[in-house]
């Protein structure tokens, strides 16, 4: 995401923000925490913001429902920041601009987040190797996260931001299918035998 974009300076203001205070460390992990691993599990879920964002509530009740919530959950910053953003009706662009904070801190500190989903769980002698071989060439700030995918069938998949890299058995048997019928047939294999 662009520095210029509206996550984006909302982002790099939370994280200037984490920094004045010396607490940029827990305002990111705050972050983390509000987006969830996935979108089912977030502490800041599409419908809690479309109910904060409800006309109906008001600004006022809606910033003391999130500071009810999320006081003893969130940094002050990160508190400071959704109460702006409900000021603002803004809210709805909090989980872009909380994913641009840990965006922008994985990048400042050299953290590269690697998914990697296999067919079965990794056994902790191929997640060492697993990770040796990531580490290597991504470099010591690369952290994997792994999860299991049955439909693999077998292999591996490696999602590094925008890069993935899929050495699945699943996609070696749909490229096969695929050149299998791509393949142009010569009409004297259906033609009678003389």
């Amino acid at each position: 995401m662009a520095a210029g974009s509206v996550a984006g300076v909302y982002a790099q203001a939370l994280l200037e923000l984490g920094d004045e205070r010396g607490n940029r460390a827990g305002v990111v992990e705050s972050c983390r925490g509000l987006l969830g691993s996935s979108p089912k599990n977030a502490l800041l879920s599409r419908a809690l913001i479309n109910q904060l964002d409800d006309p109906r509530l008001g600004k006022t009740k809606a910033k003391q429902v999130l500071k009810t919530a999320l006081s003893s959950q969130v940094e002050g910053p990160l508190l400071d920041l959704l109460c702006l953003l409900i000021d603002r009706n803004r809210l709805s662009d909090a989980p872009a601009i909380l994913a641009e904070a840990v965006r922008l801190d994985d990048l400042q500190v050299g953290r590269v987040q690697v998914d990697v989903v296999s067919a079965t769980a990794l056994t902790a002698v191929s997640r060492s190797a697993v990770e040796s071989g990531v580490k290597r060439v991504l470099g010591p700030g690369a952290e994997i996260s792994a999860r299991v995918d049955p439909e693999l069938i077998g292999g591996m998949t490696v999602r590094v931001g925008d890069v993935y890299l899929d050495g699945s058995i699943r996609r070696k048997l749909i490229d096969m299918k695929s050149r299998i019928l791509d393949t142009q047939l010569s009409e004297k294999l259906w033609s009678e035998k003389e």
